[in-house]
C-alpha cells in the first residue's frame, strides 16, 4: 500500500498503510520483549531484554540513513523508502516457523510439561533432564493462571499499580519529547542556522548515537540495576529540555548558542538511551507473573502508541503556537515521570529473585518471588 499510494495519488491508501503497520508494530513491540525474557536464561536475562529497543535504534538509523537526499529521500522516491520494510518482514515470516514456543508458557499456563521440556531443551542444547530444574524454578502459579485477560487484570487490585508503572512508563518514554527529536530534528538543526544538507547529517548523527547506546545498554542492563539506569536517564533528560528551548531562545543574541543547542539534541538522545529508552519495553516481564503478563503488556503497547499519536499529532501545533517553548511541556512530563518512578517502582534487577510490585493499589511492596 506504500508502494502504491503515490502512483495512484492516494492519500487513503497512504493512511491505511500507516495504520496497519502501527498495528503491526504495536503488537511485535509488545510481544518481542516478553518472548525473548521467556526464552532467555537468568544469566542474561537484561541483556536479551534490550534486543528489542537495539532492532528498533538499528530501523531508526537505517531509515535516517536511506532517507537522506542523495538516496530516497525525494519526492519521487519516498514511496520506494517506505516500502523497504517489506524485505524485512518476509524474512522474519521465512524465519518464524522455526522459532520455539516459549517453555515457561507451555508449562505455567498451558500445563504441558513434557512439551515444554523439550522446547527447552532445544533452546538451552542440553538433554531435558538437565533443564528440568528451569521450569520448577519458574513463577508461583498464583498469579499464572490461564485465564488472565484485560479485564482481569483491571479487576484486580494488586496488579492496578504495577500495570500502571508499565503503562506510565511507556507512555512517558513517548511524552519525553523522543519523538519530536526524530520526527523534527531537521527542522530544530535548521532553526539553530544549520543547511538542509547539514541538518540532515546531524540528524543522522543523533541516530547514530541512539544505536550505540542501546548496543552499549546490552552488556549494561545485565549488571545495572533497573532504577538506578532510570534515573541516571530521566534527571538529564528533564534538564536537557528546560536547555534546549533556552539555547534556541538566544540563539541569535549568542553566538555559541546554535553549537549548545545541537549539543543540547545529541545529549539528550544519549541520555535517553541509558534507561528511559530500553526499560520500559521489558519492564513488565519483570513486574509480572506470566499469566497477566501479556495483557499487561499489551496495555503497556496501547499506552506507548497513545504517546506516540498524541506527541506526532499535537507537536507541529504547538511549535506553531508557542515556538521552541512547547519542549518545557515534555520536560515537566519527564520530570512527572521521574518522581512516579522514584516513588513508586521497586527494583526489579536481581536476576532469580525480583522484587515485584504485588502490593497494594497504593504501594509496591518488597515481596520477594522466584524471578521469570
Amino acid at each position: 500500500m506504500f508502494f502504491v499510494s503515490k502512483p495512484m495519488s492516494s492519500v487513503t491508501c497512504l493512511l491505511l498503510a500507516r495504520f496497519v503497520v502501527g498495528l503491526s508494530s504495536g503488537l511485535t513491540l509488545s510481544v518481542m520483549p516478553m518472548y525473548l525474557m521467556e526464552l532467555a536464561p537468568d544469566s542474561v536475562r537484561g541483556a536479551v531484554a534490550v534486543l528489542t529497543t537495539f532492532g528498533v535504534t538499528f530501523g531508526v538509523l537505517l531509515a535516517q540513513f536511506m532517507g537522506l537526499d542523495w538516496l530516497l529521500g525525494t519526492a519521487d522516491l519516498w514511496h520506494y523508502l517506505l516500502s523497504l520494510h517489506l524485505v524485512l518482514i518476509l524474512v522474519s515470516a521465512m524465519a518464524l516457523p522455526t522459532l520455539p514456543e516459549s517453555p515457561k508458557y507451555l508449562y505455567i499456563v498451558r500445563g504441558l510439561r513434557q512439551r515444554a521440556l523439550k522446547e527447552l531443551s532445544r533452546l538451552r542444547g542440553y538433554p531435558a533432564e538437565e533443564v528440568a530444574h528451569e521450569l520448577e524454578l519458574g513463577e508461583g502459579r498464583g498469579d499464572t493462571r490461564g485465564e488472565w485477560g484485560v479485564a482481569a487484570l483491571l479487576s484486580t487490585p494488586s496488579m492496578r499499580l504495577p500495570l500502571a508503572l508499565v503503562c506510565a512508563l511507556q507512555a512517558g518514554q513517548q511524552c519525553s519529547g523522543i519523538n519530536a527529536v526524530f520526527y523534527y530534528s531537521t527542522r530544530i538543526f535548521q532553526s539553530a542556522g544549520m543547511s538542509q544538507t547539514g541538518a540532515q547529517y546531524a540528524n543522522l548523527g543523533a541516530g547514530v548515537i541512539n544505536f550505540s547506546m542501546s548496543a552499549a545498554m546490552i552488556p549494561m542492563v545485565n549488571s545495572c540495576k533497573r532504577r538506578s539506569l532510570l534515573h541516571f536517564s530521566l534527571i538529564p533528560t528533564t534538564i536537557t529540555l528546560v536547555l534546549l528551548p533556552l539555547s534556541i531562545t538566544f540563539s541569535d543574541a549568542v553566538s555559541w548558542m546554535p553549537n549548545f543547542s545541537i549539543f543540547c539534541v545529541l545529549f539528550y538522545v544519549l541520555v535517553y538511551g541509558c534507561g528511559l529508552g530500553p526499560i520500559p519495553y521489558f519492564i513488565g516481564s519483570e513486574l509480572f507473573d506470566v499469566g497477566p503478563r501479556a495483557p499487561a503488556m499489551a496495555l503497556g503497547s496501547v499506552a506507548q502508541w497513545i504517546g506516540n499519536l498524541t506527541v506526532g499529532m499535537t507537536f507541529p501545533i504547538l511549535q506553531r503556537l508557542w515556538g521552541q517553548n512547547c519542549f518545557y511541556l515534555f520536560a515537566a512530563s519527564t520530570a512527572a515521570l521521574t518522581v512516579f518512578i522514584h516513588l513508586k517502582l521497586p527494583e526489579t534487577f536481581t536476576p532469580r529473585q525480583a522484587v515485584r510490585a504485588t502490593g497494594s493499589e497504593k504501594r509496591p511492596l518488597s515481596k520477594q518471588v522466584t524471578s521469570a
